[in-house]
Formats: C-alpha cells, structure tokens, sequence
C-alpha cells in the first residue's frame, strides 16, 4: 500500500464515480481500476460495489470503514513528508530555584522567546541540589541555584548577587535601623534563602529557633505576612514588589544578613548549547539594571 493507492481511493470516494475520479487524477479509467483492484486485493476485501449501468459509486460497510483510516493515513504521510523541509525546532531546558521565578524572570524569558521565536522554554521549579542531579543526568540543558555543591561534571559559574530584606505588613511597627536582635523569631516567616543566610539566622537566633511558619517556597510568603507582627527576609527584587502592591513594606536592617549569590550550573561551559549562553547574557543584561543586584560576570560567553 502506498499513497497514491490511498489517493486513488479517496479520490474515488469524493466523486462518486470512477471516469470522474480518473479525469481528477489525469489517468484512464483502466488504470484506475487497476489501482483500485489492487488496493483491495491488499486489503483483502472490496471495497467499492460494482453496478452495470449506474453512474455512481456505492461503498461497501468494508470501504465505509476504511474511508477515515485512509484519511488518516493520508495525512500521516503528508506530515512525515514534510519533515526533510521543516527546520527543526530548538527546545531550552532549564532548572531554578522558586524565588528566581518571582520577579524578573518573565521579563528575561519573554526577551529571550522574541530573539529565539522558534525555541520551546522548559522551566522546572527545583532545589539547588536536585538541579545538579537533573544537570548531571542531561534531563535540563542547566540550572539556576543558589545554594553551590560540588559535583565533578558539573560546573558552577556565580552570576550575581542579591541583598536580603526584611519585610513586614504596613501595619506593622517595626522601624528602619532595627537590629536583628530586636526582632522576635516566634514572629518571623521562614524560608531557608541560601546557605549563608542558615548561618546568619542562626548566628542571631540559635540553631532551633522557634518561628511562626516555616516554608520551602514561596506559594503562601505574601499572604502570612498579613498576620500580626510577622515579618519575614527575602531577596530585595522580591520584597520590592510586595511593597509596589501596596500592602507590604521594606524595613532598613542592621547588621542584616549577606547577599544571596545566584548560580548558573551546567555540564561543560567551553561546550554549552548556544541557546543556554544566550539566555543566560539575556539573564545578565537584565539584571544589570536592577539596584538590588550586583552583576559577578558581565559577559557569560568570556573564557572560564
């Protein structure tokens, strides 16, 4: 079977008579029957009921049946024809953290999507460790993190960095210039930023502090922070738009903690897709602009 049997037979079947169809298909009759008999000697049964004298074709139930796999068929190897021609499309896979998703990423990836209009963005929400893994594994083309690990085939290149805040409700009493040991624990709304971050909250308020609510994302930050006398640190983009909304507010910390450092991860930098550096000069040059960021490598296709 092949397509112009498939042709010949849908052919048939839309003009209702066979001088019709072979005046469509530019062949005598003869040789249209013979194309039709030899589809149904294939198939194995008739497909077409043949009268003496009438002008129109009736199907059998076997032909009534085989006119939508035909179709089918027809338009499978329509499409597969057309993969010799069709450019292929390019897919990013990417891995990040939570709150990297918060603020200024749509912006990048909305840049990044006009520049490469035929590329698929894949972007899964993971932990710093399991993005090595997935880097490591080749199931993502590479990640953002911020908290670094060492895995031997996998690179980690600094990015920027970013000033932590603390952020309270309007209502809430708290002043600029508060020192951290003026702030309660059993009021605070808990994510472990990074690493250093662990350390400096434990530093100022012991290695099993008691806190309000403790969270790993940031689904519910927003909506706790409306609670009496909550407050909570975060990344100063993030706490920057919860105070544009209106409802929250930023409270100048002393001796707060240090910036939050972002990474980028991926298996060989001198080998990377030229779509994983693109998104990530994108990513640079975006946050370039952002007073809460220092930039740590301007240029991300330089030399490692």
């Amino acid at each position: 079977m092949n397509y112009q049997d498939i042709k010949t037979f849908l052919t048939i079947v839309s003009s209702s008579s066979l001088s019709k169809a072979a005046e469509v298909l530019f062949v005598s009759q003869p040789a249209l029957s013979h194309r039709l008999s030899a589809l149904e000697e294939e198939l194995g049964t008739e497909l077409i009921i043949r009268k003496k004298g009438s002008r129109t074709l009736e199907l059998t139930d076997a032909g009534q049946r085989f006119v939508p796999l035909a179709r089918k068929w027809e338009q499978l190897w329509l499409e597969t024809s057309k993969i010799q021609y069709e450019k292929p499309q390019d897919i990013l896979r990417i891995a990040n953290v939570d709150s990297l998703n918060f603020y200024f990423m749509p912006q990048v990836i909305g840049s990044f999507l006009e520049k490469h209009k035929r590329c698929s963005f894949h972007i899964d929400t993971m932990r710093s460790n399991v993005s090595y893994k997935a880097v490591e594994n080749k199931e993502v083309d590479m990640g953002l993190i911020t908290n670094p690990h060492f895995f031997k085939k996998v690179q980690t290149v600094p990015l920027f960095e970013e000033k932590l805040v603390l952020v309270c409700s309007k209502d809430t009493a708290y002043e600029d210039g508060i020192l951290p040991s003026r702030l309660k624990s059993e009021d605070e709304i808990y994510i472990p930023w990074s690493d250093s971050f662990i350390m400096w909250h434990d530093y100022w308020f012991g290695n099993n502090s008691e806190v309000k609510v403790s969270l790993d994302n940031m689904a519910l930050l927003r909506q706790l922070l409306d609670l009496e006398k909550t407050w909570a640190i975060m990344p100063a983009t993030i706490g920057k738009k919860l105070s544009q909304e209106g409802e929250c507010r930023i409270v100048a910390l002393e001796n707060g903690p240090e910036y939050r450092t972002c990474y980028a991860i991926m298996g060989d930098r001198r080998n990377a897709a030229p779509l994983v550096m693109d998104f990530l000069q994108e990513l640079l040059d975006t946050v370039k602009g952002i007073p809460e960021i220092r930039v740590l490598t301007e240029y991300i296709r330089q030399a490692p």
